[in-house]
């Protein structure tokens, strides 16, 4: 019997949230995820012994050059270890191969990278995991004297594992993130847009056919009452398309946020992202991160578009990394082209 008056059938309900999450993590920035499959950026492999393969969300596609380039470290600077994980263990995947990475690694913490890619096994669906480490300081000088490349952000970094190639994180792979991550967002403001115009059709469809029901029940109405009552309803009819001219005049006003949305995509660098975009009339709230924060404000601030660009809090520094929170209120002047 179990213990836990939270378990059902083995699972923690109270990890129901944190597994809702992961799985939303999973399906959009997932190895295995069909979105990154279609969305993510090739990448041209370099192995130790000079040959060169182009690769896609993991899988081979090809031997031809692209933009995007990664380094293979030689067999003998990695450490690789295979792990079979239960499903249940999803919710703090990341947290307990850290610890794994921390408890395995011969180096020392400031200079440990790892990188890891998880599969899902057909049978009992287990977590298959392949977990690589390497020095960073030996991979630095590996890349210095073979490619001659003195920048650790310079290449993406990949290890061979037992059955496959992965990621080791913290080297050049912000570009290609930071290309899916803006790809991302043009396929989630296209589907949006979509859903919307559907809710519109469904919408007008309501409308029209609610429009001739009570088109009917006046003319039914208009047969029985008097000429007093077909006045009155006249009168309600007039009254009724002068709200719809003014809605309609309301809508045309207003900033559509698709179009704003559209707006900032352009305008921001690759170097920025939102993470949360609140628009109330001529009003938009953004957060998001960037490598300038200050230099994005700026750059925002000299848009005729906006009337104004103002910073409701501080910008702050995003852990070791070089990225910056910023928060920006972005007011929208009222005749613009």
């Amino acid at each position: 019997m179990a213990t836990n008056q939270f378990e059902v059938f083995g699972v923690d309900l109270r990890d129901i949230g944190r597994l809702w999450l992961t799985a939303w993590r999973d399906l959009l920035f997932g190895e295995d995820s069909p979105l990154r499959q279609r969305l993510d950026s090739m990448v041209s492999l370099t192995t130790p012994e000079g040959t060169m393969t182009t690769y896609q969300a993991g899988k081979a596609v090809g031997n031809n050059e692209v933009p995007i380039q990664a380094i293979a470290v030689p067999d003998e600077l990695v450490l690789s270890r295979s792990l079979s994980l239960p499903a249940i263990a999803e919710a703090d995947l990341d947290a307990a191969l850290m610890l794994e990475v921390s408890a395995s690694s011969p180096f020392a913490p400031d200079d440990t990278a790892a990188g890891w890619r998880v599969t899902r096994t057909e049978v009992g669906g287990e977590l298959q995991v392949d977990l690589v480490i390497v020095s960073r300081s030996a991979a630095v000088a590996f890349m210095g004297e073979v490619h001659g490349l003195h920048d650790a952000g310079a290449r993406e970094l990949w290890a061979k594992s037992d059955t496959s190639w992965v990621l080791v994180r913290g080297f050049g792979e912000k570009r290609r993130e930071s290309d899916y991550r803006r790809r991302l967002w043009w396929a989630g403001g296209w589907v949006s847009a979509s859903l919307a115009l559907v809710l519109v059709l469904a919408g007008l469809s309501t409308f029209f056919a609610s429009r001739e029901l009570v088109q009917l029940e006046d003319l039914q109405r208009e047969a029985r009452q008097a000429a007093r009552d077909a006045l009155v309803l006249r009168d309600e009819l007039a009254e009724v398309n002068a709200a719809i001219v003014e809605l309609n005049t309301l809508r045309r006003q207003l900033p559509s946020p698709q179009i704003e949305i559209a707006r900032l995509t352009n305008l921001l660098p690759d170097t920025a992202y939102v993470v949360q975009y609140t628009q109330n009339g001529r009003k938009i709230r953004l957060r998001g991160r960037s490598t300038d924060a200050a230099a994005l404000q700026q750059a925002l601030t000299d848009e005729p578009i906006f009337l104004s660009v103002t910073a409701p809090q501080a910008i702050s520094r995003v852990g070791n990394s070089n990225e910056e929170q910023f928060f920006l209120d972005l007011e929208l002047k009222v005749n613009r082209q």
